[in-house]
């Protein structure tokens, strides 16, 4: 009887593989050879379900930004707005080896992207659907509406790029109480 290969989670198991060596060495260390041996597979094997590294590589980001949506919507459905919208923030920090796996992943393609018009677009599409999601949380906690509310999930957002970005380069400096505690300044300082 033939053997059942879920497709699909073959290829998440390769694209968090891909992941992992971008974690440690940066995007250009992924090879469909290091990703086959991270995977404990053979390149072989790996060629069944990617037709090259690029086709990996564009998993690898769309799984990465899946697993945050995932985990937003799922606190979005059970949670009041303030409380999804803080957490939301909270929980994107690198404070724990999964956060700081997306953002290092996360920003080894945003700068492919600076070069890549195809990547430019990806990023500046989950880009606007992030802010998009503050923006509406920001309404739903009957804080800033319209315009405003757009213009204080982007001050949110650019803060939480901020902290995130210095809490790699220098987590010594950035350690997760500092992280939380800028997040919750921001929260606080102006009208949301």
């Amino acid at each position: 009887m033939p053997k059942f290969v879920d497709v699909a989670e073959r290829r998440a198991q390769l694209a968090a593989a891909a992941a992992r060596i971008i974690g440690r060495a940066g995007i250009g260390a992924v090879t469909l050879r290091e990703v086959a041996a991270e995977a404990g597979w053979t390149t072989g094997a790996l060629t069944h379900y990617f037709a090259d590294k690029q086709e990996l590589l564009d998993l690898t980001m769309e799984a990465s930004l899946a697993a945050r949506r995932e985990k937003w919507s799922v606190a979005r459905a059970m949670l009041p707005p303030d409380v999804v919208l803080r957490q939301t923030l909270l929980d994107a920090l690198p404070t724990d080896d999964t956060a700081r796996l997306h953002w290092t992943v996360t920003l080894a393609f945003v700068a492919q992207a600076a070069s890549e018009p195809r990547l430019a677009a990806r990023q500046r599409e989950a880009y606007q659907a992030f802010v998009a999601n503050l923006a509406e949380l920001i309404e739903a906690s009957g804080g800033a509406a319209g315009d405003e509310a757009v213009s204080a999930a982007v001050r949110l957002n650019t803060t939480l790029n901020g902290v995130c970005l210095q809490a790699l380069y220098d987590p010594e400096a950035w350690p997760a109480e500092r992280q939380r505690a800028a997040i919750e300044a921001a929260l606080t300082a102006g009208s949301l």
